[in-house]
């Protein structure tokens, strides 16, 4: 192709036409203007934003307000008139960005009342906003009210059908008029109730709940809860967690008022079983005076009045595909900080290379680093970990499902924590001899057996905590001692952390430390329902994880009872133990057991109703 021919000027001279994009031979001496920098300065408050709600609306109104910038800059120069083009539709995709961001945000807001449950119960376990979202559906919202003496429930009338949290106020228990324990707010009103029946079963209070001063609480339907539970796995399980922690607490509570003579409490294996204000710029605008001046700037201005380079438009289409990736994908940070990367590259190319501004290269330097910091570290949070064989079935099993990642997980067991294995018949922990302050211990193989005074208690299998009443129940350096004996009934293998140390850890790890006080007292709960009962299998309370039937397992409106009527300790064990014992002899008990709910399959919470005649013994376990 040949090369065109122009006529400069007068003389009619014949000279060649420069090339479309020339190559830089120099940097311009003239920085750009003071609105072109402060967009710039707001592009970078925008990128060094994070992930989440809120840091995605800091992050894209922060790129609204550099983008706008950008656009003004750019239609104030008659010579960049794609610049503008791209800045403006820029601007555009991130105001989108902010109005869905901050619709989304406007969905899970919620009233004062729900937003202290929320920040009290849910917040320090992990729960997202959406997913607390979903729990208050499923309440529709409503908050209820009773008045100071209104009864909640009236024990053996009130039937089983919900599930309560009281957000204010204090409510008063009570069995045949004998006082047992206070309910205070943020603690489940019916929560023994709720977690001694089965989806199909029915049942009455047996216990009274009056309003001590005027209360706000909250409920949920039972059946609409399991239909919920069926949905999202991860919120049965944080219902879980929180429901037998409570319960657990209760049990302590009502522990509290019974103390025999040397100040033992009534059960011995279960009681000590979360910018810069700009001044405002001014502009002034001089009038360029001189014909030869005039002429210098139009003589620039037809420079650039032509298409800019190819990789000028990469650098912006890489910008607006990044920024228009739908915030709800997983992984929308990593393709945003990659793409924002993209185009960063593509423009210190493109000013180095073709627009010979150096504050345009400079500027996206700063970006490039910015957004690759980021785009390392969320490479970094999802790297593989490596756990120990050993160590797999413990964080499938308990943490896992709380959303625990690995890396934390790693941290807990990885500094300070030793798997240690025990013979069989070997002790682990005797009674009024091995101090308490020593460790807190999972099972990871094998089985131990719990006693005390020579009865037995319960058996302990893989999975579960071994002294967690001990660590609930008693305080370090105070020379406190098992009250119970703890046997290895086969070769076992433990998990064991040095109890000082663990403590300061979970001091520093706010998210862990809600997650073990939660996992300690489902543990209690479940020690409880297991405790000396011989109508389960070893199967069966290795399985039992929620929700166990009401013939099956100790009651927990029987323990209340027990303490309403006695305050010597062994009075409480010997009932106990006469009433699991009374199982034994009884030969319609094993007949009216009923399956429990499995740990894999928590979600199948409906299953076919067992016959009329059945539930009602289930229901009576006294009356068969």
């Amino acid at each position: 192709m040949e090369t065109p021919f122009l006529l400069e000027g007068d003389n009619f001279t014949l000279t060649t036409e420069p090339l479309r994009h020339p190559l830089c031979s120099e940097w311009e001496n003239e920085p750009e203007g003071s609105i072109f920098h402060l967009s710039n300065i707001f592009l970078a408050l925008g990128f060094m934003g994070g992930s989440g709600f809120y840091g995605l609306l800091y992050m894209f109104t922060f790129l609204t307000f550099g983008f706008f910038c950008a656009s003004v800059w750019a239609w104030s120069d008659p010579c960049t008139t794609e610049s503008f083009s791209w800045a403006f539709a820029l601007f555009v995709v991130c105001v989108g960005q902010v109005v869905h961001v901050a619709y989304r945000l406007r969905s899970v807001t919620f009233n004062k009342e729900f937003q202290d449950l929320y920040g009290f119960m849910f917040k320090k376990l992990g729960v997202s906003l959406s997913q607390f979202g979903k729990i208050v559906a499923c309440c529709e919202e409503e908050i209820h009210t009773l008045e100071k003496e209104h009864y909640f429930a009236i024990e053996d009338k009130t039937p089983i059908d919900k599930l309560s949290v009281l957000l204010s106020g204090k409510v008063r228990v009570t069995v045949n008029g004998e006082f047992l324990h206070n309910i205070n707010p943020f603690q489940f009103l019916d929560s023994p109730e709720w977690d001694s029946l089965r989806p199909s079963e029915e049942g009455l209070f047996q216990v009274t709940l009056r309003a001590d001063s005027r209360c706000r609480y909250v409920t949920w339907r039972r059946k609409k809860l399991y239909l919920l539970f069926a949905k999202h796995r991860y919120i049965a399980k944080i219902f879980a967690l929180v429901v037998r922690n409570d319960i657990a607490d209760k049990l302590y509570s009502l522990n509290d008022k019974v103390f025999d003579s040397r100040g033992m409490s009534a059960i011995p294996h279960i009681s000590t079983l979360l910018y810069t204000t700009l001044s405002p710029m001014g502009s002034s605008v001089s009038l360029v005076q001189g014909q030869s001046e005039v002429e210098s700037n139009i003589t620039s201005c037809q420079d650039w009045q032509k298409s800019h380079h190819l990789l000028f438009h990469l650098g912006n289409l890489s910008l607006v595909v990044g920024l228009l990736i739908p915030t709800t994908i997983g992984l929308h940070m990593i393709l945003l900080r990659l793409l924002l990367m993209t185009g960063c590259s593509l423009f210190i190319v493109w000013a180095t290379l073709y627009r010979c501004t150096l504050d345009v290269m400079v500027w996206n330097v700063v970006f490039l680093l910015v957004n690759f910091m980021h785009f390392f570290f969320l490479l970094y949070k999802r790297r593989p970990i490596k756990i120990d064989r050993e160590l797999k079935s413990v964080y499938k099993r308990m943490f896992e499902p709380l959303h625990v990642r690995e890396a934390l997980f790693q941290r807990l067991t990885g500094q300070f924590c030793t798997i240690q294995t025990l013979k069989k018949g070997q002790v682990y922990a005797a009674e009024d001899k091995t101090s308490v302050d020593e460790r807190l211990s999972i099972l990871l193989k094998g089985k131990m057996k719990v006693s005390y005074r020579g009865h037995f208690l319960h058996n302990i299998y893989t999975n579960a905590f071994i002294d967690s009443p001990e660590f609930r129940s008693t305080q370090m350096n105070r020379g406190e001692k098992f009250q119970v004996t703890i046997t290895a009934e086969e070769n076992s293998k433990f998990l064991c952390w040095s109890r000082e140390r663990l403590t300061y850890f979970l001091e520093s790890e706010s998210f862990l430390n809600e997650v073990f006080r939660y996992l300690i007292g489902k543990d209690i709960t479940n020690k409880l329902y297991s405790l000396n009962d011989p109508t389960l299998s070893d199967k069966a309370v290795k399985k039992m994880e929620r929700q166990p039937s009401l013939c099956s397992q100790l009651s927990m409106m029987q323990m209340r009872n027990s303490m309403a009527s006695t305050s010597d300790t062994d009075d409480v064990l010997n009932q106990i133990l006469r009433g699991s014992s009374s199982l034994h002899k009884n030969p319609l008990s094993k007949a009216t057991t009923m399956k429990l709910i499995e740990e894999g399959v928590e979600d199948d919470v409906f299953e076919a109703d067992l016959p009329p005649d059945s539930q009602k013994n289930c229901r009576n376990p006294e009356q068969v």
